[in-house]
């Protein structure tokens, strides 16, 4: 029979402390003296609700922290040597690249650039106010103007 382990208001400040500063599962669970298994099953599982909520909160506030650490990066003066500068711009952008998908994996709809667009169309087409108001003149309803007819080269017309 397995033994039940019931998280103490310690462990609790611990794993948020360290979910916070970014540490992971894996990390976090010899700390508290636990398994891995038992931590996921406390950050996921609706056992403990209050502590998979907790858990939410402080990767949100990890993922504020890099976004912070971003904008860090980015305002930090380069070296004199151009050689030297052109490295450190590279090791920078490693860094705040990192960085984005890492803040856009756990807050998508803060950090996220997946845009979603609604492409359905129902098939009504509604007119402009002025459309409407040149309808509800005494010139009569408005024509759509019919396109062009397409041009058709056959082979009798070519040189």
């Amino acid at each position: 029979m397995s033994h039940k382990i019931i998280p103490t208001p310690a462990m609790i400040e611990i794993l948020l402390t360290m979910a916070t500063n970014g540490e992971k599962r894996r990390d976090i669970a010899p700390k508290l003296g636990i398994s891995a298994i038992t931590l996921t099953r406390w950050i996921m599982g609706e056992e403990f609700p209050e502590i998979k909520q907790a858990y939410k909160e402080a990767k949100q506030a990890y993922a504020n922290d890099l976004a912070e650490d971003i904008i860090h990066q980015a305002s930090m003066p380069l070296h004199e040597n151009p050689k030297l500068a052109n490295a450190e711009v590279q090791r920078r952008r490693l860094i705040v690249d990192t960085s984005k998908w890492i803040a856009c994996k756990l807050l998508p709809k803060v950090y996220g650039d997946n845009l979603k667009i609604d492409h359905k169309h129902s098939g009504e087409i509604k007119l402009s106010p002025l459309a409407q108001l040149r309808q509800l003149e005494k010139r009569g309803p408005v024509v759509d103007v019919a396109p062009l007819p397409r041009l058709v080269v056959t082979d009798d017309d070519c040189f």
